[in-house]
């Protein structure tokens, strides 16, 4: 497809492809995302946003195997996928960098991008991107990590006194270091996608991940399993109110973004 009005970009960090392409399981997503996706939740994220993919082309922006495509198709949109590694399950899929979209102004109704995002070496150039390639109207649903928390005063802390490198502490997968872990607030994505040309932003919190945000010990690699395992459950019972008195206690949050 023709492109036009892209916007010069630095290239994909390729140490950042390079990352996962060798650890595929660190990527994290609440949607599940390297042996399939959880469709419930899926569908229930863009329920609580009112988002509908319905009768639209759907771009997916980090699409990783682009097993979303499966549920945006059933519900009747049509998908493309766009990675910068070759990893796709069957949609149509195109190889390219979120900071400089291979595809030409307008091209789609709606966009997606779950858990990419904080990896994205310019998420300011990729935010404007996806403002150029959807039409007058169209809509971003974003998954995102959320250091708006007790989470990302520790990761402030840990990266800022050495402990870890800058941008690589997170509090999943036993607090091992990930590559480009950008420190995303709820704050600093408003900003970005505001001066995107974006008008209207809602976001939701996530209950189940409650624990993760305001006590991320829960995951250290030194918690007993038998703590671990009641801290679990006493906030799963805690979420859904912690949630709707202060959203971003939650690692994720769940982004509707409209043009």
């Amino acid at each position: 497809m023709p492109t036009t009005g892209r916007r010069p970009c630095r290239m994909p960090d390729r140490d950042v492809a390079a990352f996962y392409r060798e650890n595929p399981r660190m990527i994290s997503s609440p949607f599940g995302g390297i042996d399939g996706i959880d469709a419930d939740l899926f569908r229930w994220a863009l329920h609580e946003l009112s988002v509908s993919f319905a009768g639209k082309r759907v771009l997916d922006i980090g699409c990783g195997r682009g097993y979303a495509g499966g549920v945006i198709e059933s519900d009747g949109g049509r998908y493309t996928g766009m990675d910068f590694v070759a990893s796709g399950v069957g949609f149509p899929l195109v190889l390219g960098d979120a900071g400089r979209l291979p595809f030409a102004d307008q091209s789609f109704d709606a966009a997606l991008c779950l858990d990419a995002f904080e990896h994205f070496p310019d998420p300011s150039a990729a935010a404007a991107e996806i403002r150029r390639v959807l039409k007058c109207g169209g809509e971003l649903f974003l998954s995102a990590p959320n250091y708006s928390n007790v989470a990302g005063v520790v990761k402030r802390f840990y990266e800022a006194v050495g402990w870890y490198d800058p941008d690589t502490w997170a509090p999943f997968g036993r607090w091992q270091p990930q590559k480009l872990e950008t420190r995303l607030t709820t704050g600093r994505v408003r900003d970005i996608f505001r001066e995107a040309g974006f008008r209207n932003i809602w976001y939701r919190g996530y209950p189940r991940e409650v624990g993760l945000g305001i006590f991320p010990w829960i995951d250290h690699p030194r918690m007993p399993d038998a703590i671990r395992f009641r801290l679990q459950r006493l906030f799963d019972l805690l979420g859904p109110a912690f949630v709707r008195a202060w959203p971003g206690s939650s690692l994720h949050c769940f982004w509707k973004i409209q043009c």
